[in-house]
């Protein structure tokens, strides 16, 4: 069971300090949330560690009502929750290019969201899955840019998500003569590899 606290007071530092005397936290055990309301300041708080159980039980019946054996681990690392789950039938968990894992991750936030009202970033993983598919995506990127340095000419990549262009941006930084643009709205957003001279 996930808890919502609530404290308010006249300013921040009073809610702050109310929090972690009474729940005895500190801020790295805690995800918060505050506004003002009627000249009050109120900061509403749930424990990273009961967010942790929550996953982690809820998932673990999912996959069990699946007739499913998996290990669940959930990690933490800035407030966000990386869950790697690994077992014997991993290929009914990823589903056709990943569909059934980034339901169940969707499924997760919501269910999250719903319970909490507060939007908690969960990614989920099924035996090293995504990281595989980074890896190859990476190395796609390395050769189109390869490509780019002995052309000299520009490419413009199909559109894809935020998460993948900063793959991009991110591959791209490491070479002297490359620089990436992106152009476009969502969903239609895409990245551009471009030469420049030095």
């Amino acid at each position: 069971m996930i808890n919502v606290y609530k404290y308010e007071g006249t300013d921040e530092e009073s809610c702050r300090m109310k929090c972690y005397d009474e729940l005895d936290v500190y801020d790295d055990e805690i995800i918060t949330k505050e506004y003002d309301e009627n000249n009050l300041h109120i900061i509403e708080v749930i424990k990273i560690d009961e967010i942790k159980e929550y996953i982690e039980n809820y998932l673990s019946e999912i996959i069990n009502k699946m007739n499913i054996k998996a290990n669940i681990i959930v990690n933490v690392e800035d407030k966000i929750f990386n869950v790697s789950i690994k077992g014997r039938d991993n290929a009914i968990l990823i589903g056709k290019d990943g569909k059934n894992m980034s339901s169940l991750q969707l499924l997760m936030r919501q269910t999250l969201r719903s319970k909490t009202n507060f939007n908690i970033k969960v990614n989920i993983d099924i035996s090293n899955y995504k990281q595989r598919k980074e890896h190859l995506f990476e190395k796609d990127i390395k050769e189109i840019i390869s490509e780019v340095l002995t052309t000299k000419t520009d490419t413009t990549l199909e559109p894809m998500n935020s998460y993948k262009r900063r793959i991009v941006h991110n591959v791209a930084s490491n070479y002297y003569n490359i620089e990436t643009k992106s152009d476009g709205e969502e969903p239609n957003r895409c990245v551009t590899i471009k030469y420049i001279e030095n």
